[in-house]
Order: C-alpha cells, then structure tokens, then sequence
C-alpha cells in the first residue's frame, strides 16, 4: 500500500488547532491556505504555529512531517516544565 501523500502545512496546522482550546492556533494562519496572520492574546498559540511552521519539511513524509512536530512540541513541553521545577 503506498504512502498517503505529504502534509501541507496548512493540513498540519489545522490538526494541530483542532487539539487546541477554542482552536485558537487559526487566529495565527489562515486555515484555508495556511498564510500567516497577526493574531492576537494567546503566545502559547503564537508559538505553537511559529515552531509548527519553522520546521515543517515539505519534502518530508506524511510520517516525518508528524514525528518532527511531535519532536519539536515535546521538547518545548521539556523546557516549559524545566522553567516550572525553576520557579518552585
């Protein structure tokens, strides 16, 4: 069975915002074309799209294209927890 087809970036942004409360993700890129936008209030969701859009390979697997964001989610969860265990 050959592979699905790869990610566009807005497909990965969009399955991102969907796990997203209110999918507030789409107020940082278009969710038809994925263009970025201006947004505004939440930093986590700015940032959430910057990392997801820095580092999407368009040249990658569908799979490569869902590890990496898995990756690059993860290790901003590592970091974001080192920053709690700091402030305790």
């Amino acid at each position: 069975m050959p592979e699905m087809k790869p990610l566009a970036l807005v497909e990965l942004l969009n399955m991102a915002n969907r796990g997203y409360p209110d999918e507030f993700l789409s107020e940082y890129y278009d969710m038809n074309t994925g263009e970025r936008r201006q947004g505004d209030g939440d930093t986590l969701a700015r940032f959430i799209v910057t990392e997801l859009r820095d580092t999407f390979d368009a040249h990658a697997s569908r799979a490569e294209q869902i590890e990496e964001a898995h990756r690059v989610l993860n290790n901003a969860i590592r970091d974001l927890e080192n920053v709690v265990r700091a402030l305790k």
